[in-house]
């Protein structure tokens, strides 16, 4: 009980000072890789907030199929919770893993790792924070989110990309040749 009380003051506090604890951190981070790993529109409204922007070079460039100006790479992936919450409806689940949770006051950096075939896709996220709503299941909801993975690994997960090792005496490479 003791222990309970105790949680409770610590995350009554940190809410007095308008910064996040590790529960608050893990539970966003573990929604949102919940909303990849098997999207659900309940849980998107209670993880991201209405004014929700993402933003991520590696998902741009593979809706542009590897092309597009960079300007176009530089610019918001999805530009409202609603425009996010489109794209993952519409797309397969596929599996995230936590490995690690960092967070400042109202930042969450997530370290992660999609284990696909052939080659598991490893990526990094940072979330920025805003309270929720009076009534929202958390207390803080992501407002923002910058995104980054091994997009090289997505798109030979997809076929799109082979790649084949070839070695010799000296040393070792690996070949890329890219699909027209």
């Amino acid at each position: 009980m003791a222990a309970l009380v105790a949680t409770a003051v610590t995350s009554l506090l940190s809410v007095a000072e308008g910064c996040l604890t590790y529960n608050d951190a893990n539970q966003l981070a573990t929604n949102f890789g919940k909303l990849v790993s098997n999207y659900n529109s309940e849980l998107a409204n209670q993880t991201l907030a209405p004014n929700f922007q993402d933003y991520s070079e590696s998902v741009n460039s593979l809706m542009a199929s590897g092309g597009g100006s960079h300007d176009s790479l530089l610019n918001a992936t999805f530009s409202s919770r609603s425009a996010f919450e489109t794209a993952s409806s519409a797309t397969s689940a596929e599996p995230f893993t936590l490995k690690n949770v960092w967070y400042t006051c109202d930042t969450v950096t997530f370290r992660w790792v999609s284990e696909q075939n052939p080659k598991p896709v490893v990526g990094i996220s940072v979330g920025h924070t805003v309270l929720a709503p009076i009534g929202n299941p958390t207390l803080y909801q992501f407002d923002e989110i910058w995104g980054e993975f091994d997009s090289a690994a997505w798109l030979t997960n997809l076929g799109l990309l082979e790649t084949t090792e070839s070695s010799s005496k000296k040393e070792k490479r690996t070949e890329v040749a890219f699909e027209a």
